[in-house]
């Protein structure tokens, strides 16, 4: 009987896994008890936090204050509708909470511009220094 090599069956190549899945399982178990093992408390520290004059706040400005004018004059802060002396009492409260407070004023185009002063003029009595005003550019078609 005659033999040719395609008769012959190779052997599959086979990689055993095991040793690496219990190596990484290993090390699994190994971080979950060091992190519970570990004190993550930091209220254990006696930590005297170092006193100064003044600081500035660690967070980011608030967003501009948006005070919409109506075409009938009608002034809006948020939901509200409010009248002219109040935009200077609210003015006052929002710069109590961040001093370099911002407004944004958006009127309607045909409002006077007696309104638009006034609301103006009760921001800056307020001591708000950045005011802006809300436009839209025409486009050329």
């Amino acid at each position: 009987m005659l033999h040719s090599k395609s008769a012959t069956t190779e052997e599959t190549l086979f990689i055993n896994l095991t040793p690496m899945i219990d190596v990484i399982l290993t090390l699994l178990i190994f971080f979950m008890a060091a992190t519970k093992l570990y004190d993550w408390d930091e209220q254990k520290l006696d930590v005297q936090v170092p006193v100064v004059s003044s600081a500035q706040p660690l967070t980011d400005a608030p967003d501009d204050i948006q005070l919409r004018v109506s075409r009938e004059g009608t002034i809006a802060y948020n939901e509200d509708v409010i009248d002219i002396s109040e935009v200077k009492d609210r003015m006052l409260a929002a710069r109590k909470n961040y001093p370099d407070q911002g407004v944004m004023i958006r009127a309607d185009g045909r409002v006077p511009h007696q309104k638009v002063a006034e609301v103006m003029s009760a921001c800056h009595a307020a001591g708000i220094g950045r005011i802006l005003f809300s436009v839209r550019e025409v486009s050329e078609e």
